[in-house]
């Protein structure tokens, strides 16, 4: 609202009254030359007109300021604070309605009481103090004290007391701050109550603050470190100088990690100085608890435990792993340890060396992690074995079997070896298995090799007798059931008792196994000879029609003629007649034989180094 003044001279509200003057008599004005009664009469209207501008100020001055002090009034009631006046006596004056809802009175009571009898007995001193000081220094003075009307309503307050002069009183401001005390009281209840919850479980406590650096340790934290009550210290640095030197970077990281907001709280675990220079592990956990209004950190709070035997307890632990894997690793089999999934979790050196040495290693299966994919992978997908392995794994989770081992080795392609396969369960909670292939090459082979005694002539590397004539009568069942045609031939040396008695045995010997090598190179991969007895032979020819069988037994006898042997610097030239027979309605492979040795004698009735097909009289 806008306030007018008064004139500020006589001369300004005379110049006023004259142009008020002029303005009611504009219609009758005269010259200047107009009688002197005239004039006078002209100067009493002024001073008339004078009088009423006077009264007119003064009126409206007088109405600005009681709305002012009305207004006034009405702030000081409805303002949130309670607003005191207070003589040089420190009587109550005046004061807003906050003011006397503060103090717990009707305002009306509350005039010409003192202020300071409403001041709890053990801040009154504080209070006269600051009544003293605003007087003295001319200053606002502020703090905080308890107000109490000495029933059951206790406030607590922030005051501002402003002095008024010398011996002119007081103007005061009281801020109800009895919420946020009581605010306060209950988290510093609760903060006691936490701590000693933490002490009680063995967690020592610490309080840091960050602007200033001061610690405050709990007894519980000092007698971690062997320390009694407050010996520890009381600032950050009594802390740092204590980590390890190991662990302090990492540690103080952590934690202005978490200052500075990049993380939530801190959790690390690191070795803490006990008083006899002794070394504790310990886990620290700690946050932020107070930031000022830039986000900077102020307060954080943290516990220490310790966990030195835990340590103990890991690298015990540790120790008995690694000492567990060296055995594992010290073992020659491949071993491998899956879980319920079949999923390989972990494998000894022999295993891992294994897959590098072989080039297994590189192999997508390899990198996959299931052991039945691996499996397949090293048989090149062999069904028989995988299935087994299968089963047998299955059988061993479910209990239904103690162990399960591949009843005969499998075979790698990748490097030519045999291995035997045994799993065997892993009785804990997680039930997983362990796998071993163990490598039975050198076994194998040698049975291999035994089996290849007794099934081969020792001499010329032909099937013997018996393993032939068994093979030979599965493929005559097989032919007749897939309606397959088959042939075969039986082959005679001519004159070998001549070479035997002219050259020796010896000589005899070589020849035999020339012949054998010679046949091999024109036989095909599914085709078998066999020694049948000293000088004679039999050749089986699966799926091989009668023209094709031909053929290649002409082709056995031009070969046989045109490579003479050298034995001891002689050039023996030998020969061979050949007997055929094709599978008709023969039901066995002794009669399909039958068929072919009565052609050989009528190859050699006929002159010899020749083939006959049977039976008689066939093209």
């Amino acid at each position: 609202m806008g306030f007018r003044r008064n004139p500020l001279s006589m001369d300004e509200l005379r110049e006023l009254a004259r142009k008020r003057f002029l303005g009611r008599t504009a219609s009758s004005a005269k010259a200047l030359s107009v009688a002197e009664a005239q004039r006078l009469f002209e100067e009493l209207e002024i001073h008339q007109i004078e009088l009423e501008l006077q009264n007119e100020h003064l009126n409206t001055t007088r109405m600005q300021l009681e709305s002012a002090l009305t207004q006034s009034n009405e702030f000081n009631d409805f303002a949130p604070v309670g607003i005191f006046s207070l003589d040089a006596a420190g009587t109550i004056t005046k004061l807003n309605l906050a003011g006397a809802s503060l103090l717990g009175r009707e305002r009306a009571r509350l005039l010409g009481s003192r202020l300071g009898l409403f001041v709890a007995d053990v801040d009154r001193p504080q209070f006269n103090a600051l009544l003293a000081q605003a007087t003295n220094s001319g200053d606002v003075q502020s703090s905080e004290l308890t107000f109490s009307n000495k029933g059951p309503l206790v406030s607590h307050v922030q005051i501002k007391v402003a002095g008024l002069g010398p011996a002119q009183g007081w103007q005061i401001i009281l801020v109800d701050i009895t919420e946020r005390r009581l605010a306060e009281e209950q988290l510093r209840a609760s903060e006691e109550r936490w701590k000693l919850a933490l002490e009680a479980a063995g967690d020592g406590v610490w309080d840091w603050n960050v602007v200033t650096g001061e610690q405050i340790f709990s007894r519980r934290f000092e007698q971690l470190y062997g320390f009694a009550e407050k010996e520890y210290g009381h600032h950050l640095d009594d802390w740092v100088s204590r980590i390890h030197p190991d662990d302090k970077d990492r540690v103080i990281s952590e934690h202005q990690a978490c200052l500075s907001g990049k993380t939530a709280s801190t959790f690390i675990e690191f070795r803490g100085q006990c008083k006899d220079g002794s070394w504790k592990w310990v886990l620290s956990r700690g946050a932020v608890v107070s930031r000022n209004a830039h986000g900077n950190a102020q307060r954080m709070i943290g516990t220490h435990v310790d966990i030195s035997k835990q340590k103990m307890t890991e690298e015990a632990l540790r120790v008995a792993s690694h000492f567990q894997q060296a055995v594992f690793d010290s073992l020659a089999a491949h071993i491998a340890v899956l879980d319920q999934a079949g999923t390989v979790m972990q494998t000894n050196a022999a295993w891992r060396q294994y897959t590098v040495d072989s080039g297994f290693a590189a192999r997508p299966c390899c990198q996959e992690g299931s052991y039945l994919k691996i499996l397949g992978c090293l048989t090149e997908q062999d069904p028989q074995t995988v299935q087994a392995a299968q089963a047998g794994i299955t059988a061993v989770l479910a209990g239904e079997l103690p162990y399960f081992q591949l009843v005969q080795p499998f075979f790698t392609p990748l490097d030519k070896r045999w291995f035997s396969l045994k799993v065997t369960p892993v009785h804990d909670g997680e039930e997983r298995l362990v796998v071993s292939h163990e490598d039975v090459t050198q076994i194998k082979t040698a049975e291999l090799n035994s089996l290849t005694l007794a099934n081969r002539d020792t001499l010329t590397g032909a099937l013997s007798r018996r393993n032939f004539f068994n093979l030979a009568e599965q493929e005559v069942v097989r032919s007749i059931r897939y309606a397959l045609p088959l042939m075969v031939l039986m082959l005679d040396l001519d004159h070998f008792k001549v070479i035997n008695d002219r050259y020796g045995h010896a000589a005899g010997d070589v020849i035999l196994q020339k012949f054998v090598q010679n046949v091999t190179g024109v036989l095909r991969e599914s085709d078998l000879i066999g020694r049948i007895g000293g000088e004679e032979f039999a050749v089986l020819l699966p799926n091989t029609p009668l023209e094709g069988g031909r053929a290649l037994a002409q082709r056995i006898v031009e070969r046989v003629r045109a490579d003479p042997v050298q034995v001891n610097g002689h050039l023996i030239a030998y020969t061979v007649s050949i007997g055929a027979g094709c599978l008709s309605s023969e039901t066995s492979f002794a009669a399909l034989l039958s068929l072919a040795d009565a052609a050989l004698y009528r190859a050699k009735d006929g002159g010899r180094d020749r083939l006959e097909v049977g039976p008689a009289g066939a093209p």
